[in-house]
């Protein structure tokens, strides 16, 4: 076994380079800087019940100046302040709202959607009363994104706590009745996706000072970073690549079961390059093998799936990739992989990397008190890796998760490049999240993305059109 540290990519701004998004745009400005033309006033449209768009506002204004970093114990490192949302530093951009671009929920119309005994109802209801209001404000007021409220009285009955769903190649077990997934915050999303513009969920308690949310800064941190990305379609940051290698995208393959959670499931990819830009596709329905329970693309599907998607990258890019590199948390089946690999001579792509990014039960550990490093990596052989994508961090100088960190398992399939190579780009595509501003998150962007997309994809009808950007899922 070998064992070895991985250096932290950096990632571009506006003024230069940092390994950290916080510091970077407090001191460097957001990437999209360096264009000569860009757009700097972000249109917020708002729909809840008065109070809570007024709290709202109040967040707004607050996050328009200097919030400083609100520490806590050993965790000193990890807390940043806040530069202010304006024109003058970090985001170099203003939010435009006020009273002409607010959709004021009826207590009544809530208190209605509350009587409805049917709880699948109560969400349907739910979703339209919302919805009706963001087409307004998308279709006739033009906003460049919508901050949806949740209502205090949804918690507990529309909006309920709820762990992250198991992604479907780790559920096998089938129930005698499947019970139809109905979700408000995914329904949302999907119907919402028929309008042009974004939106932004928010609980309630997030407006207010407490224990259960965020301290302030990290708050306007996330907050902030995501209504810039949703809002503006454009990033706050961008991956250091080597300008002297050929240009990559990398594509991620992910699995969604249908809301039923019948063993149908629908194969969807991302494509994403260094900047981040990508496309969001759906595939067809797949097949689950019957001995290991997992889904299984058929030669055709991914055959056609790939050439769709860089197909549409080219379109986007004007150009195909140098180098594609093939993210998938399964392994791959002798006709998927031919699919993808016939694929990608069809298109003159010579040059590639297959990798399964999957769990593992292994774990190391230090002797110190803390986990070990993110960026570890240990190579068990040529083509099985651990790396830790969570960890301790440098730059924070703590660790800053709640339980021991799970590395993740990275198997090559096949790949021209080295497996370090392939790892460092893994740990750099963790960073590329403009949801949340801590820079160690355990998945790279393509499977993440996978995720979230499958989590909305599922709400949409057979004719509904998917959006292509990853604004409308996050």
């Amino acid at each position: 076994m070998k064992a070895e540290y991985l250096q932290e990519s950096f990632l571009f701004f506006g003024k230069g380079k940092s390994i950290c998004p916080r510091e970077g745009i407090a001191g460097l400005n957001v990437y999209d800087t360096v264009q000569e033309a860009r757009k700097n006033q972000l249109l917020i449209g708002i729909v809840g019940i008065e109070g809570d768009v007024e709290n709202l506002k109040g967040w707004l204004k607050r996050f328009e100046s200097f919030i400083p970093a609100n520490p806590k114990g050993k965790q000193k490192g990890l807390f940043k302040s806040f530069p202010g949302f304006n024109l003058s530093q970090g985001f170099c951009a203003q939010f435009i709202y006020g009273s002409n671009f607010e959709r004021t929920l009826s207590p009544n119309d809530i208190k209605k959607i509350l009587g409805e005994k049917n709880h699948e109802q109560q969400i349907i209801n739910a979703v339209d009363l919302f919805n009706e209001h963001i087409k307004f404000l998308s279709d006739i007021k033009n906003c460049d994104v919508v901050i949806c409220i949740i209502p205090k009285a949804f918690e507990g009955k529309i909006v309920k706590e709820n762990k992250d769903e198991e992604p479907v190649e780790t559920t096998a077990e089938d129930t005698e009745e499947p019970e139809l997934e109905m979700n408000f915050r995914r329904a949302l999303k999907a119907k919402a996706m028929q309008c042009n513009t974004p939106i932004q969920l928010i609980r309630e308690y997030v407006l207010h000072d407490n224990s259960k949310s965020q301290d302030a800064a990290t708050k306007a941190w996330n907050f902030c970073t995501a209504l810039y990305y949703k809002g503006l379609q454009t990033i706050p940051w961008k991956l250091e690549v080597d300008e002297n290698r050929p240009k990559v995208c990398y594509v991620g393959i992910g699995f969604y079961r249908s809301r039923d959670k019948k063993t149908i499931q629908t194969s969807l990819a991302q494509i994403f390059n260094e900047n981040g830009k990508g496309v969001i596709l759906r595939g067809s329905p797949v097949m689950e093998d019957k001995e290991d329970r997992k889904p299984h693309l058929t030669y055709d599907q991914s055959n056609a799936l790939l050439k769709d998607a860089l197909t549409r990258y080219k379109f986007a890019t004007g150009m195909m990739p140098g180098r594609l590199v093939l993210h998938k948390t399964s392994k791959y089946y002798d006709d998927e992989l031919d699919g993808f690999e016939q694929a990608m001579t069809e298109l003159g792509i010579t040059e590639y990397d297959i990798v399964t990014v999957m769990e593992t039960d292994l774990r190391f550990f230090r002797n110190n008190l803390y986990p070990p490093v993110r960026g570890s990596l240990f190579s068990l052989t040529e083509e099985r890796h651990i790396l830790y994508t969570r960890g301790s961090v440098h730059q924070y100088q703590t660790y800053p998760g709640m339980y021991i960190p799970a590395p993740l398992e990275i198997r090559i399939v096949s790949a021209v490049s080295s497996a370090k190579t392939v790892c460092r780009e893994i740990l750099g595509l963790t960073k590329m999240n403009w949801n949340n501003t801590q820079f160690d998150n355990k998945y790279p962007i393509t499977i993440g993305c996978a995720r979230k997309v499958g989590e909305i994809m599922k709400y949409l009808g057979e004719k509904d059109t998917p959006k292509e950007s990853y604004a409308f899922y996050m």
